[in-house]
Formats: C-alpha cells, structure tokens, sequence
C-alpha cells in the first residue's frame, strides 16, 4: 500500500485494510464540503469524529496495510509490548466491545515460542475467576497468533510502583489478597502460575489485583529446556535452591510475599538488570532479602509475620498453598486494624468520610495523572473515605450505569482532564442515574472562567485552585450532607 498523498487515498487506504466504510466516510465528505480537501484536515476530522484513532491514522500514514483488525476486532492502539507478543487495545466490530488482543510476533512463528503461545491461551480459557484476567478466544494460523482478552482499565503493579515507590499497609495487603485468590483458585485447578511478578499483577482503576500470564504453567509438555522459551530467572533459582518440583504452588506463595514485601518496602531486595542470572548462580539473593520491620518499622506486626512465613527458604515451614498464605493475611489486616482502633481514638477529621450508618462513604476522584490521584487518595482515606478513581467522564458515567450506589460522592479533577471535566460535572448532572451523586468539580486556576458554564447546585458545587485542601474537604463534606438532608426530608 503506497503513502496516501491526497485525502481520497487516505481514505480508500483506510477502507481497504478495514478501518472504516464507504458509508461512514459519508458525512466527513459532506460536513468538509468536497472531498478535493487538504489531507491534514480530512485526517484531522477522522480522529475527531472518532472514525480512526491516532495509532490507526500513523500506520496508514506511513501505507502499512496490516496491524488493523484481528479477526472480529479492530485495533484502537498498542497498550503494551515486549520481545515475545504486542497487546492491543481492540474493538468488537459488530459490538463495539472492548478487548485486549495479545498479538505473537512473527518472527516467532513457526518456532517453539508459537507452540507455547498456543498453550497459554488455551491454559487460560479454562481459569474463570474475578481476580484472573479471562481469555475468550486463541487463534493460531499459518503466519499468525493472537489471543483475545478482558481488557482491564488501569495498570500494571510494576509500573504503579515506579510511580508511588511504597504503598501504605492496607493498599499493599488488598492488592497481594487478590492476587493469592486468583492463584488458589488456579491451584484448585491443577494450575500453578510460575511466573509471578508486579508487570503480571494488573491494578484496576477501583484498586483491585488480578492476574495475568499464566505463561509457563503452559510449558508442561513442551521439549524441556530446549523449547526455545526462558523460564523466569527467578522461579529457576528458587526451585534449585530449595529442592522443589517447577509446578510446586509454594514458589507462587514464596513471590507472592516477595510482592507484599517491595510494597511496603519500597525496596527491590532481588536482582535487576542483565546480569540477574549471574546473581542468582548460588542462590545467594534470596537469603540477603532484610525482614521488612528493617526497612519499613511502620508495618503492623501481623503483616509481618506473615510475610516472614510466607518467605521462608525452607519450603515445609512456608505456607502450603496461597490460600493458606490468603487466609492467614486476612486475619493479619483484621489484627491490624484492631490494634489501631485500640490505640488511637479517632479524631473528628477522621469522621468525615463517615456516613450516618457508621461505614466509610466511597469516594470517586476522576483523575489521570498518577500522582494526583495518589494525593487525593490518601487525603480522603485519612479521613475516612474508601476512595475509587476513575481516568476519564465516560467510565466515572459508566460505574453508575448498572448500579446507581457506584459511590457517595465524585470529584472532578480539571487539571488533566481538561474541559472534559466539565462536560463530564454537567452531565452527571443531567443524567438520571447520577443526578443526585453529590459532586465537585476542581478546577485550576487558569481554567476559573469554566466555573461559569458548571451546572451547579445544593449537592454540586465548584471549587477553583488555589485553595487549602482543607477547603476541598469542607466543600466535599457539604455536597454530601446537602444530599443526606434531602434524602432524610
């Protein structure tokens, strides 16, 4: 396919490889008024009317006629990618469902790695559980692999630690808690996941933990050590130190605590890099890791028996089976929470996120920058609330769409998100599901004109930056007793 130099190649290039219709190109030739336009407009006007996402207008751009659609789904851009697979964020053609594609690339067709991608797939269709990723579909033919995928909204566990570098307590222990669900649910299968770390832990945008890459339980049955596909330098080490089979579930439980530990650390206690093979010859990495009350002397003591036993070399005085090692770290936040309680009196900030039934309010902070959010985050949970975040208007909408209970109150975040957050803050208001949520929309102080254009009322209100966080919380406070006193009336 050659370079489209004019928007009637750009155009037919985008219905040959399946982008769009005839049909749908319609309206942008009538809306521009010829199709004799400038190819920077015409393109301009596809990405607007969101006909063609960015990642689709470069390659077609550039005249590369494959990478559009797999199957019954259409590409939207590329969320991730490594030596071995792409994966893509993709749309049902007929239903508009969203997915993740994860695509082999070619090199590796025909060769033992597209054996194993096969199993995996296969492998992962049959584990259906909340905390586990689900896999709908494997296609596998001459010169191509993918798998189809839930695609899950936010990201993985590696990277939120780059940004955040330690989680408090309570974050850190629901996150590993899930995990360890999925994987003794995995176990009662007969599955061991063998391949445990942050990047195969995914985060969702409300907080909870759920995994992915069930990868080398799949090489059971592949030529051994000769089937082209590296096991994890870490797990190998682990099981020739301490004697075990490659499937045994306790080197699951063994990285699970490693996780918790490098969360409430902060510290990446094992090797990185290159040269982590050459580390990890004698084993000596896993008897250097420090007992977290060295590194982080703020975790509750039941966290930190648990993760003593849950590290334990000796295999036989580890937990057993990730639900032993579940079990026993629910028990552990239940102590933890119960020491605090006795020892602290709560103050009455610490009320605020409160509700008149006596549990937390839950509120929802639509914002996309990390950071912020993280701010935000932990203003609100010291003060009582069990906060949710959402990224964007569409799926802060999209929570209260089947359950009109999603959250108690939602703040608007202007910075990132732009204007957008003011359509978003206006349309909760219009919409009947969410008419009455009690909302804030927080602007910056550039953006003080919009404030203007806010449909504002008792339970909705806007707050322009600069202000003390002090003032967020009383605005959000009033919003929502504004709304409980209507409701009691």
């Amino acid at each position: 396919m050659q370079v489209p130099a004019t928007a009637e190649d750009l155009a037919q290039s985008a219905i040959d490889v399946g982008v769009v219709t005839d049909s749908q190109l319609q309206p942008v030739w009538s809306e521009l008024g010829s199709s004799n336009v400038a190819l920077a407009d015409f393109s301009q006007t596809l990405v607007r009317k969101g006909l063609v996402t960015n990642y689709q207008l470069d390659r077609l751009q550039r005249g590369l006629r494959d990478g559009y659609v797999y199957g019954d789904y259409r590409v939207l851009y590329c969320v991730g990618s490594g030596t071995f697979a792409r994966v893509f964020r993709a749309a049902h053609r007929e239903t508009g469902q969203i997915h993740a594609v994860k695509v082999l690339r070619s090199r590796h067709t025909g060769t033992p790695k597209a054996d194993f991608f096969r199993r995996e797939g296969e492998l992962g269709k049959k584990l259906k559980h909340p905390n586990i990723v689900a896999i709908h579909d494997v296609v596998t033919r001459p010169g191509l692999s993918y798998i189809v995928m839930d695609f899950i909204e936010g990201q993985n566990l590696r990277d939120l630690y780059r940004v955040r570098k330690k989680f408090d307590w309570e974050n850190a222990a629901d996150i590993v808690a899930d995990a360890l669900a999925g994987l003794h649910y995995a176990f009662q299968q007969g599955v061991t996941h063998r391949d445990l770390k942050m990047s195969n832990v995914l985060v969702t945008a409300g907080g909870a933990g759920m995994l992915v890459d069930f990868g080398l339980a799949a090489l059971d049955g592949v030529a051994g050590e000769d089937s082209g596909v590296d096991r994890t330098v870490e797990y190998a080490a682990l099981e020739k130190m301490t004697g075990v089979r490659k499937d045994d579930t306790r080197s699951d439980v063994y990285f699970a605590g490693y996780i918790l530990h490098q969360m409430l650390s902060g510290v990446s206690c094992l090797p990185e890099g290159r040269n982590r093979a050459q580390r990890y010859a004698r084993g000596e990495a896993f008897k250097d890791i420090r007992p977290i009350l060295e590194l982080a002397p703020e975790t509750p003591m039941p966290l930190a028996m648990v993760l003593s036993k849950a590290l334990e070399m000796d295999p036989e005085r580890r937990f057993q089976t990730p639900g032993d090692m579940l079990a026993e770290l629910k028990l552990a936040v239940r102590r933890a929470k119960g020491a605090e309680s006795n020892t602290t009196a709560r103050g009455p900030e610490e009320q605020e996120g409160v509700g008149p039934d006596g549990k937390p309010r839950r509120i929802l902070v639509v914002e996309s920058d990390t950071k912020r959010q993280d701010v935000l985050r932990e203003l609100f949970k010291r003060n009582g609330y069990r906060v949710l975040v959402a990224t964007d208007g569409p799926r802060a909408l999209s929570r209260f769409t089947g359950d009109p209970t999603a959250a108690d109150v939602v703040v608007f975040c202007g910075a990132s998100i732009g204007a957008d957050a003011v359509r978003a803050f206006n349309q909760f208001g219009e919409e009947r599901a969410t008419a009455g949520i009690p909302t804030i929309l927080l602007l910056e102080e550039a953006q003080g004109e919009w404030a203007a254009s806010a449909k504002t009322a008792d339970h909705r209100g806007v707050i322009v930056m600069p202000v003390k966080l002090r003032r967020l919380r009383e605005a959000v406070l009033s919003a929502v007793t504004a709304r409980e006193s209507v409701s009691k009336a």
